[in-house]
């Protein structure tokens, strides 16, 4: 075993010296044991009182093994010095005086008892508002699932309905010409009328449940003054059947008839919209973009959000935002005439109502939206297009200024190489690559053609330093040093560029580099069918104005004349630099979104852009109709009140069908013509 040096033993773990005086004033004894400062893992022993002991650092030393580290209290407990025999006693006296000093205070009575405080209670933490995160956006699959659900009963349930308003028009006609031909007297020509309108209550539950949910969120409508008028028809039939008179359960089994038929024809709108939106891979957008041009808004196609369309679609309409305010000043009104025609006598109160209320709602005033905006979705799916309801038919009326882009007329698929014709000493492989790099400098939609032309003559690419825009009809830029010209005859003859013989085609890209002709690469334009369809519908409406804002240099009114054989003198062509500026400009927040039509296909804008003009004003047009019907209906059911002759229900029948069919001429002409 080795010996360990003397200064190789580690003295920092010698118990520090306590003095006597301090051990005694902390027992309050004369002398005690000196107090030693130990860890955890030190034994401690009862010292001895003899003089030092010197080392014997010859001794062998042992290394010690680790021990188990011991729990905290029993280490504690072990760490705490032991008292000596008087300091013991001393505690032991202590504590058997502590025990009677505090039977003789619990003795003696309580005079001031210490009040015992409460501890402080922490602060409140501020309380915080979590708001719950808000609902995703329905997609438009979800939206088409809710119109399919439901949506063959609901047209089963319009059917049957029109049976029965038939018949009780039969019964109708049947009590008021006093027909005998069927034994039916007038009591069971009533019970049989009454019988068919609790029927007809059935079969239009949902327009009541309607009227109810708008009366509860105070949102009323024409269908929640179908609650009222089906009370009080109620109410009348049953007093006036067993006296053999005549009920208005004909005229209501026909109100919830065309209810029940606006409906329908919003379920087949919205289905038709929603069917075409979700068949879009990436659907454009016709934006409404007002700062294009000064005094004029303009629209224009771009990217398309169906967020914001499916919010915009489901934005109430103007008839339907216009009957609530009817509907608030009709009920009280009606109702507080009634209320002083039964006091002045003649009839009572409840027939008055009825009468003021049946004359007064225009039964195809439901219709003045739902019914074009069906026909119009319709009509808009099978050109791809997808109008946005009442919030598309505003952007869309009134006059317009259409920009037309390159995509517009002649989309990238039908753009392809004629040929091409190199001059100097360049290859042609230099060549494109010089085209390329000035045509992607200006975003020139020419950039795909010369794409698939370089990867032909296996060319390495390129990348303009700088480049400039002209208005003739050219681009300018630097490319690896040189002066590369791009644009077409007229533009490259402007720069000097000297033309050989034998150059001169008119529908081709001139290539120039260093001042002199590089190449000629002809281009073919095909026309669209359905761009030729969109051009003819936009060119001959007087309320477009169409601007022409393609950066396809090549791209001109000849053009499309000649392509599409249009006339397109109404046609604006501004210049280079102007169009360009027209067709960089992205719509802003101020741009708002009327429609989604499919990718690349023009036919679609116009035609989507006209039917939501023609939404718009055969709408406005049967909503002028239906208030004027109305109106006039509810003066002369009061006229006739007060002339103490009250309406029967055929005169009331007629006059409402009278109305609606007049209302469903125009709106087949203006639909169709």
């Amino acid at each position: 075993m080795e010996r360990r040096e003397p200064e190789q033993l580690n003295t920092a773990d010698a118990p520090e010296e306590y003095q006597l005086e301090d051990i005694m004033r902390e027992f309050g004894a004369d002398s005690e044991e000196p107090k030693m400062k130990t860890s955890s893992d030190t034994v401690v022993f009862r010292p001895i009182r003899s003089a030092p002991l010197e080392p014997d650092l010859n001794a062998p030393t042992k290394s010690a093994e680790p021990k188990p580290r011991k729990a905290p209290q029993e280490a504690a407990r072990k760490a705490q010095p032991e008292p000596s025999e008087r300091t013991e006693e001393r505690l032991k006296e202590k504590s058997k005086e502590k025990p009677k000093k505090a039977a003789s205070e619990a003795s003696k009575p309580a005079e001031n008892p210490p009040r015992r405080e409460k501890p402080p209670k922490p602060p409140k933490a501020p309380k915080m508002r979590v708001e719950a995160p808000p609902t995703p956006p329905e997609t438009p699959q979800e939206l088409l699932r809710a119109c399919k659900d439901g949506a063959g009963i609901q047209r089963v349930r319009l059917l049957l309905l029109a049976l029965v308003a038939a018949a009780q028009l039969f019964l109708m006609l049947y009590a008021e010409f006093a027909w005998s031909f069927l034994p039916l007297t007038g009591k069971t020509v009533g019970w049989l009328s009454l019988a068919l309108a609790v029927l007809s209550l059935l079969l239009a539950c949902d327009v009541l449940l309607a009227g109810a949910r708008g009366l509860a969120h105070l949102r009323v409508g024409l269908d929640t003054l179908a609650l009222p008028v089906s009370l009080l028809t109620l109410i009348h039939a049953v007093q006036t059947v067993p006296q053999g008179g005549q009920t208005y359960c004909p005229v209501l089994s026909l109100l919830l008839l065309f209810l029940l038929r606006a409906r329908t024809a919003k379920r087949s709108a919205g289905f038709h919209t929603l069917r075409t939106v979700c068949g879009f891979d990436s659907p454009m957008g016709i934006f409404d973009a007002p700062q294009l041009l000064e005094d004029a808004d303009s629209l224009r196609r771009d990217t398309g959000d169906e967020a914001d369309f499916l919010r915009c679609l489901r934005q109430p309409d103007r008839p339907q935002t216009v009957w609530r305010v009817y509907t608030l000043l009709l009920l009280p009104l009606s109702g507080a005439a009634a209320y002083l025609l039964a006091r002045r006598g003649g009839s009572g109160f409840v027939q008055a109502w009825l009468l003021l209320l049946l004359g007064g709602i225009p039964f195809a005033g439901a219709l003045c939206f739902q019914k074009p905006f069906s026909v119009l979705a319709k009509r808009l799916a099978s050109f791809g297009g997808a109008l946005c309801g009442w919030h598309g038919a505003k952007i869309f009326g009134g006059k317009h200024t259409i920009i037309l882009r390159d995509e517009d007329i002649f989309p990238r698929a039908n753009i392809s190489s004629n040929g091409m014709k190199l001059f100097g000493a360049h290859k042609a492989g230099r060549v494109i690559a010089y085209a390329l790099a000035a045509l992607e400098a200006a975003d020139s939609p020419l950039t795909d053609l010369f794409e698939t032309l370089l990867r032909t003559q296996y060319g390495k690419r390129c990348h303009a330093s700088n480049f400039r825009v002209y208005d003739n009809n050219g681009i300018g830029a630097e490319v690896m040093g040189e002066v590369v010209l791009v644009g077409t005859l007229g533009f490259v003859r402007s720069m000097g560029v000297h033309m050989p013989e034998g150059t001169r085609v008119r529908q081709a890209v001139y290539v120039s580099v260093g001042g002199e002709l590089a190449g000629i690469f002809a281009i073919k334009y095909k026309a669209s069918p359905s761009t030729k369809t969109g051009l003819r519908d936009v060119l001959a409406n007087r309320n477009f104005s169409v601007v022409l804002a393609t950066r396809d240099f090549l791209i001109t009114p000849e053009l499309i004349a000649a392509k599409y054989e249009l006339s397109t003198q109404t046609l604006s062509f501004p210049s280079f630099t102007e169009r360009l500026r027209l067709s960089d400009i992205d719509p802003s927040g101020k741009a708002e979104q009327g429609a989604l039509i499919a990718k690349d296909t023009f036919g679609a804008f116009a035609s989507t852009v006209a039917a939501g003009r023609t939404l718009r004003s055969t709408s406005l047009l049967s909503l002028g109709l239906c208030l004027f019907a109305g109106v006039l209906g509810a003066m002369l059911s009061m006229l006739l009140l007060v002339w103490e002759a009250p309406a029967s229900p055929m005169h009331l029948a007629a006059f409402q069908l009278v109305w609606a069919c007049l209302n469903s001429f125009f709106t087949f002409v203006l639909l169709h013509f």
